[in-house]
């Protein structure tokens, strides 16, 4: 009994040195890695629940990616997402927080998508860092319209 034990015990142990080599794992790897996932680290993301305009479905993936790229076409600002609830996928667009503002954009895409609607669901609300950057760009605009010379009129 003792020696089956101690046999099992040798070769487990050879196995996980010759695993590590004695020298554990070494992981090589570019350094933008670690660039990127520190800038991944300090992007914040704020979920709550909201609304979400469905605009197609379908079992077939490389379709509904069709539909998608001509959404995005149409709408670049305007986020995308596809889920998978076996065995369809659904492609659900925006991040509304409130449902008249959902409804705003259903009807304006009504025409190209006239089979969607709201669903209420888990939204991603927009980073406070985008919303200065967008807001020092529309003074900055702003600002030079006002110190821009206007042409005189004959």
């Amino acid at each position: 009994m003792k020696l089956p034990l101690l046999t099992l015990f040798i070769l487990l142990s050879t196995l996980f040195n010759a695993q590590t080599n004695g020298k554990g794992i070494v992981i090589v790897k570019d350094k933008k890695i670690d660039a990127l996932i520190q800038n991944k680290s300090n992007v914040k993301r704020i979920s709550t629940s909201g609304y979400r305009v469905q605009i197609y479905f379908s079992s077939n993936k490389s379709e509904l990616n069709e539909i998608r790229l001509k959404f995005i076409k149409s709408y670049p600002k305007i986020e995308t997402y596809i889920t998978y609830d076996a065995p369809n996928y659904f492609l659900r667009v925006g991040d509304y927080a409130d449902r008249n503002d959902a409804e705003k954009f259903k009807k304006e895409i009504f025409r190209e998508f006239p089979d969607n609607f709201i669903v209420k669901c888990g939204i991603n609300l927009p980073n406070d860092d985008e919303d200065e950057n967008d807001t020092i760009s529309e003074k900055e605009e702003k600002e030079k319209e006002a110190n821009s010379p206007k042409k005189k009129k004959d």
